[in-house]
């Protein structure tokens, strides 16, 4: 094989070199897409594969057949470049890293396109450029190598960089020269082997290709990002936010439920940052929520690979996070995450289906968290801008959905910015004025407070008679609307704030949910504001005190004398029995439930042995009632043999009866050997059971001259079942029953006519040969 492979390299070497580095080439759109040393391991190991498996099988002569499956060994053998991380050492594959590139040759496709780069190398994302790598070098060398029309090599190459351009980034940086340095090479690999490239072309040759990289380079720097089109732009993410709730629409019930409870446990918070739960931009009328994608930039939830920003940078905070009371979709964070990375039982289903929003910095995972989850989240905590650096910090111009917005907010906005001149004044305007208003939870022994923020709960905050009276939940709602109202941008973040002492381990009790609101400035970002008032503000309804006036006495007649009180009934059984029937009424049909439920459970496990016994009921009711009286007969013999044989008695199937009923009773006599399910049988005396006496009366009734009676048919049938009864006997009840419920019988293969069949091996009955219908 080896002379054969090296007279190719000799004759088609530049064409495997050519064509190997042109696929290499259309692959590197993929490099910021998985920002890892490991694509490369795996695009330069699938191209020198593809191209070993081109060379080898040309030398040879391959057929397509026998190249496809050197292909499909080769993915096999190598499947480590596919799935690195679950292979030994990143280089010897396992059963789970065949598995994973299995799955990816199908799955990898539609990961790259949904999960948020860079991807990194877990699981089996490198599956497609590795397989890319492969087959496309693979077909491009088997082209040039064996076919008489080499310029089609060029197919592949050009392919696999629309793929990579397709599943790439929006950045055009690469693409065009890419895609001008692919198309030069080609040109001139083509007109090299086709033999019209000539001496004197080679130095205008150069040029072009010199002039075409500056000029794509140039091209792909200036470009706009905008007139990119991929796919991880145009695809729809898979989480449906509208299945979930708005989390803030539950505030109350932190505080209801989990006021003095850990809901989570945070440990390495720095001191003054706050835990973001969701970021909320659309109202609809009754509660504020996540925008749709197609309205809002806040809807695009991805998930991630590797991690969440590309390149993390100095001064991030690592905090561990440890779920207690708190349960939901929405993954608690802090600051701007770089990476969250999920630790514990439940990791991989929490990291599987993990989505996350770089506009709002919030993620949501649609597995859920629980109590005992844990992860871990590596952010950035930015410090909040001074009011002087806000002063002269225009208004950042971001996209946000429409809102409804109530009519009471409109004039309440009025009214608090009477005075306002610029946006910074407005909303400053907006925040002291509701935090005027008064605290209250509306728990027993607070103010009333009804929870919500919905239309009617903001109209009776803000236009009502009585004082303002809420908790985060309604303030943070009404500042957002009025803020919307006067076209500035604003959206609602409810979260967690730690205390004041944020040393080690920081518990975060139900006590501690909060809600604030966030408006985007220029060279700032997104700077939150607080409407709500300090929770000490207590309004309380003030009452006039009652007047001391002293009233002339007035002589007072008599009471009127005062009935005997009726006694008690004396006979307390009457209540006490109206007491048990009611308990009872309430208690019967709990009982009747878990009857029920029993009856059901019992049913499911003995419905085997249930569909057992009926189906030999069945196959009785058969054998005696269809058919001629002789096969009747044949079937109450038939009936017989069943028994022993569930009784563990192994019949001879070219024994006559009379053999059969010989076999059958000393077998049950002779004690049965012990095997690993079953112990040892003992032995039974079943010479009660009149078996050979049977047998005899069936070959009668089988093979004598004329058909037998249904009052013979009778009486033998009646004589089986004396016989089944004293076998019963003989071998005892427990035995019995098993054999009722075994499965050897309806197991055998199903006997022939038991006439023809003794007609063919019954060498010691008498009588003529049987009956035939003509």
């Amino acid at each position: 094989m080896i002379p054969a492979v090296k007279e190719v390299l000799a004759r088609r070497g530049v064409d495997v070199a050519v064509l190997s580095f042109l696929v290499l080439a259309a692959l590197v759109p993929f490099l910021p897409v998985f920002g890892t040393a490991l694509l490369v391991a795996a695009v330069l190991g699938g191209v020198l594969l593809g191209a070993a498996v081109a060379v080898v099988g040309a030398a040879l002569r391959w057929g397509v057949l026998q190249v496809l499956a050197a292909l499909a060994v080769v993915l096999v053998l190598l499947s480590a470049l596919g799935a690195p991380t679950t292979a030994l050492a990143g280089i010897v594959p396992t059963p789970e890293t065949i598995g994973a590139v299995g799955r990816g040759v199908v799955t990898s496709w539609k990961d790259i396109v949904t999960v948020l780069p860079p991807l990194g190398g877990s699981g089996n994302l490198l599956t497609a450029p590795y397989l890319l790598a492969l087959v496309a070098t693979c077909v491009s060398v088997t082209v040039a190598v064996r076919t008489r029309r080499p310029v089609w090599a060029l197919v592949p190459p050009a392919l696999v960089l629309v793929v990579a351009i397709l599943l790439g980034t929006a950045d055009v940086t690469t693409s065009v020269p890419l895609g001008l340095l692919l198309a030069a090479a080609g040109l001139v690999w083509a007109s090299w082997r086709t033999g019209r490239m000539h001496a004197g072309r080679l130095p205008g040759v150069v040029a072009l290709v010199a002039v075409g990289a500056v000029v794509g380079g140039a091209a792909g720097v200036l470009a706009a990002p905008a007139d990119r089109f991929v796919l991880r732009e145009r695809i729809e993410p898979p989480p449906d936010l509208h299945d979930y709730p708005s989390p803030l629409a539950g505030f109350r019930e932190y505080v209801k439920d989990h006021r003095e409870e850990p809901v989570l446990t945070v440990e390495g918070l720095p001191a003054g940052a706050q835990v973001r739960v969701a970021t909320l931009d659309a109202y609809d009328g009754t509660a504020w929520a996540v925008a749709d994608p197609a309205q809002s930039g806040s809807g695009e939830y991805l998930r991630i690979g590797e991690r969440i920003e590309p390149e993390p940078t100095d001064g991030l905070h690592e905090v561990s996070v440890t779920v207690g009371e708190y349960a939901g979709v929405w993954v608690p964070v802090l600051g701007t995450p770089y990476d969250v990375d999920f630790t514990g039982a439940g990791a991989e289903d929490l990291s599987r289906s993990f989505f996350f929003n770089r506009s709002t910095g919030t993620g949501l995972t649609t597995a859920g968290l629980a109590a005992g989850d844990t992860y871990e989240v590596l952010a950035a905590v930015p410090e909040r801008p001074t009011n002087t650096e806000l002063e002269g910090a225009p208004l950042a111009d971001v996209p946000l959905p429409e809102v409804t917005v109530p009519d009471v907010v409109t004039t309440v906005a009025a009214a608090l910015t009477a005075d306002a001149s610029t946006s910074i004044a407005r909303i400053q305007a907006v925040e002291q004025g509701l935090q005027a208003g008064y605290f209250s939870h509306g728990l027993e022994g607070e103010t009333p407070s009804l929870p919500g923020h919905g239309a009617a709960r903001l109209d009776s905050l803000l236009g009502g008679e009585d004082p303002m009276v809420g908790d985060e939940e309604q303030y943070a709602a009404a500042m957002g609307l009025i803020l919307r109202s006067m076209s500035i941008p604003a959206r609602v973040v409810m979260g967690f704030e730690a205390p004041a002492a944020a040393d080690g381990a920081v518990e975060l009790t139900g006590d501690d949910v909060t809600a604030w609101v966030e408006v985007p400035f220029e060279g700032h970002g997104w700077v939150p504001f607080y409407p709500t008032p300090d929770e000490d503000r207590i309004w309380q309804e003030e009452s006039p005190l009652p007047q001391n006036r002293p009233q002339p006495q007035v002589l007072q007649p008599p009471p009127p004398a005062q009935e005997p009180p009726d006694a008690p009934p004396s006979d307390r059984q009457d209540v006490e029995i109206d007491d048990e029937e009611e308990k009872e009424d309430a208690v019967f049909p709990v009982a009747l439930l878990v009857a029920a439920a029993a009856v059901g459970v019992l049913l499911l496990l003995l419905a085997p042995l249930l569909v057992i016994l009926a189906v030999k009921l069945r196959r009785r009711r058969r054998r005696r009632t269809r058919g001629t009286p002789s096969a009747r007969v044949a079937g109450g013999w038939a009936e017989i043999v069943d028994a022993a044989t569930d009784l563990g008695v192994e019949v001879s199937r070219t024994a006559t009866r009379s053999q059969a009923a010989g076999e059958m009773v000393a077998a049950l006599a002779a004690p049965g050997e012990a095997t690993r399910r079953q112990r040892r049988t003992a032995p039974v005396d079943a010479s009660a059971a009149r078996a050979t006496e049977l047998a005899r009366r069936a070959d009668a009734g089988t093979f004598g001259p004329a058909e037998p009676g249904e009052e013979h048919v009778t009486t033998y049938w009646g004589e089986v079942e004396a016989t089944l009864a004293r076998l019963r006997t003989a071998v005892g009840r427990r035995r019995w029953w098993r054999s009722r419920v075994s499965t050897r019988s309806l197991r055998r293969t199903r006997r022939r006519d038991p006439r023809t069949t003794a007609a063919a091996r019954n060498s010691d009955s008498a009588g003529p040969a049987p009956r035939r219908k003509d």
